[in-house]
């Protein structure tokens, strides 16, 4: 009687052809969606989003927008427009900041109606939260 030859399956500690540069890419992907959403957990740079989120705004309507200084908000200004979540443009001696990402509008708008959503409904901050949600 001859043996029955059985196939070998592979085993799994070695990847597929290809499984390795698709791992790659999705580790590249998880990262720069960990940087984005890096952006989102200052909340100063919130309250930003919050000020420009509809309209177009000077750096110094922004300080006042945010209660923070202008040293603070230029430093989170400039590190939100190196990521391409703002853009500025000058007129004269004034810069103005507008969102030049509306995803990260509407996941601020998202976050803040499920938080809402979980908190007491007499709560001011609810009120507060819902009404930045509706606005934008």
């Amino acid at each position: 009687m001859k043996p029955v030859r059985t196939r070998r399956s592979r085993s799994p500690s070695r990847p597929p052809a290809g499984a390795a540069s698709d791992a790659d890419e999705l580790d590249a992907v998880f990262a720069l969606v960990a940087q984005h959403f890096s952006l989102l957990a200052e909340p100063t740079r919130l309250k930003i989003l919050h000020a420009i989120c509809a309209d177009e705004r000077s750096v110094t309507d922004i300080v006042a927008a945010t209660g923070s200084t202008q040293t603070n908000v230029s430093r989170h200004l400039a590190l939100m427009h190196r990521a391409g979540i703002v853009t500025r443009r000058r007129e004269g001696s004034s810069v103005y900041y507008r969102v030049d990402s509306p995803e990260f509008v509407e996941i601020c708008r998202n976050v803040c109606v499920q938080i809402a959503s979980r908190m007491d409904a007499e709560e001011p901050v609810k009120r507060g939260l819902l009404d930045f949600a509706n606005e934008h």
